[in-house]
């Protein structure tokens, strides 16, 4: 059978997908694994039965094509299959965090309250263990075995431009906006991340992502089943506590194509560090890993391989990538199997001039940068100023794209939708350049902090601080703001750990690394529990809330400044 009639055909829906996927010549399977390594196997056959068996229940509690629901599920088999329940009785969920707790400050529940109103307080479906329901009322939270599943199932019909599934952002700098996606948008972008891998069975990609987050879902959930390949899954609070659960199963499963951004790898060196014996593992069968949701640290992904290549992982199956949610997920890949391309540029020129030049690696006020490939086939990418004229290779600007794979715009949010648009061209928020061919990704232009009339991103500042020995990756950031005494402007480092002579120490150092490396001045330190740096769901660092814990007063008791 020729290849793009065995998997392209952008007029399937998502029942689509899942039928041929169940009704596949072979065999193929979902791997559920728990804590302690062992592994359930759910067929996309058994998936298919399963889902229409929760559509009928569906129906049953009034629900028909068109309306939403939030699924907050706890475990990845319950969340999975009653997704596939929804898309096959028409309905349009959305997968969200669940909530631990009600009580105190929970960002999740946060979140949760927000869609809820947003999606004008649709069903939420919750796990049995989830008792506490704070402020939600009980007649809109709905378990899966409450369902009455009893009747028989009736497909719906579907067209490939009807909303399929509501994403809603993580929120790194804002509020969370519904992201729209059709069923053609998930297609498109599933095919060209299929022919960016080279994803055929019986290929098998391994999980530890959230479900919750675009890269977990549609990554390792959706593109696996389009490419008919098995998949494994591993529960994110159990790779949390136990990193070594994804390598064991990257081995023993010869895992072809997985994921891990940087606040995962640096978690996997911790853990690795802490390790005085290791397995006889072997990842060999290794193409494609994949490393984006976040800035990249050049130092966090090359120790990563460094630590790995006498087991097997080849450094070019190290594969930077970038991509969001309102582009489906998937915007560029490193080519497969090729080095990652990391360049050293002129730090100066490119925060004063916007112009990448390249310099040699140990030149003084050399920023390296690791490179994130070239445009997947359905999406165009350009580089823009201010006033939206594109500009030329080497130069950095605003990042815009196009392509069948991009959100139409955000649930009920027209101004926002307005708002994020160039015309066809969406505008995404990140700072980049081109550079011999490759696209580079310097930051968000949100978390850009000025400072005697340069920019400087808030990630490269925070991936200088983590050369200090006693500062770690994820638990340092930085904002910027200005003085209302002065009206100068000022830079402020937020860091976990107690204050102290040790925190009045470590302050010194971080103030004598970025004036000798940048020429600035850090005017302030915050000291913070971890607990308190929030992050999205992929790690992202969310400043923004600091920032105005900051401005509101909350830490001024707490704070060493410069001038002391």
């Amino acid at each position: 059978m020729p290849a793009n009639s065995l998997y392209y055909h952008p007029e399937l829906t998502l029942p689509d997908l899942l039928r041929r996927a169940a009704n596949f010549e072979h065999p193929l399977f979902i791997g559920y694994v728990d804590e302690k390594g062992n592994r359930q196997q759910q067929s996309y056959a058994e998936l298919y039965t399963a889902a229409r068996q929760l559509a009928i229940g569906l129906g049953n509690l009034g629900l028909k094509k068109g309306d939403k629901a939030i699924i907050a599920t706890l475990m990845n088999r319950e969340t999975i299959t009653l997704l596939w329940g929804c898309f096959l009785a028409g309905i349009v969920p959305t997968v969200l965090q669940p909530p631990m707790t009600f009580s105190g400050y929970n960002p999740s529940v946060v979140k949760l309250m927000n869609v809820f109103e947003q999606l004008e307080q649709s069903y939420i479906f919750m796990s049995s263990e989830m008792s506490d329901l704070g402020e939600l009322p009980a007649g809109k939270v709905v378990r899966v075995q409450d369902l009455d599943c009893s009747g028989t199932y009736v497909d719906v019909e579907l067209s490939p431009d009807d909303l399929a599934f509501i994403q809603f952002s993580s929120g790194s700098t804002g509020d969370p906006k519904g992201i729209m996606l059709t069923h053609r948008n998930l297609m498109v972008n599933l095919d060209a991340i299929r022919i960016g891998l080279d994803l055929h069975f019986p290929d098998h990609t391994g999980n530890w992502m959230p479900l919750f987050h675009d890269m977990g879902l549609i990554g390792y959930h959706l593109t696996p089943m389009y490419s008919f390949n098995h998949q494994s899954h591993i529960e994110t609070i159990d790779f949390i506590k136990n990193p070594g659960l994804w390598l064991d199963l990257m081995s023993y499963a010869g895992i072809a194509v997985t994921g891990c951004p940087n606040f995962g790898l640096a978690l996997v060196l911790r853990h690795l560090k802490r390790r005085k014996t290791f397995p006889d593992w072997n990842f060999a069968s290794m193409k494609a890993m994949l490393n984006g949701a976040e800035p990249i640290s050049v130092q966090i992904m090359n120790d990563f391989v460094e630590i790995l290549q006498p087991y097997g992982f080849r450094p070019e199956a190290m594969m930077p990538v970038y991509g969001m949610a309102e582009a489906t997920l998937a915007i560029s890949f490193t080519p497969l199997m090729q080095p990652s391309v990391i360049t050293a540029f002129d730090a100066t020129l490119l925060d004063r001039e916007q112009t990448a030049v390249k310099v040699a690696d140990d030149l003084p006020g050399a920023r390296l940068l690791s490179a994130v490939g070239v445009p997947l086939n359905d999406t165009e990418i350009r580089i823009v100023d201010h006033a939206d004229e594109q500009v030329n290779e080497g130069q950095a600007g605003h990042i815009q794209l196009k392509g069948a794979g991009i959100t139409k715009g955000y649930f009920k949010k027209p101004e926002a939708t307005q708002a994020a648009f160039c015309g066809e061209w969406l505008r995404t928020g990140d700072i980049g350049f081109f550079f011999e061919g490759n696209l580079y990704v310097s930051g968000r232009h949100k978390d850009i902090i000025f400072k005697n009339g340069r920019n400087y991103f808030a990630n490269d500042l925070e991936i200088m601080a983590c050369t200090i020995e006693e500062i770690r990756y994820g638990k340092v950031c930085f904002g910027g703001t200005t003085s209302k005494e002065t009206g100068h402007d000022k830079v402020i480092a937020f860091l976990a750990g107690s204050p102290g002579e040790k925190a009045t120490e470590t302050f010194r150092q971080l103030r004598n690394l970025l004036r000798a490396n940048l020429g600035i001045t850090v005017d302030e330190l915050i000291m913070v529990k971890s607990n308190e740096i929030p992050k999205t769901s992929s790690g992202k660092l969310q400043r923004y809330k600091l920032m105005q814990r900051y401005l509101a007063g909350d830490f001024d008791a707490g704070k060493l400044s410069s001038t002391k």
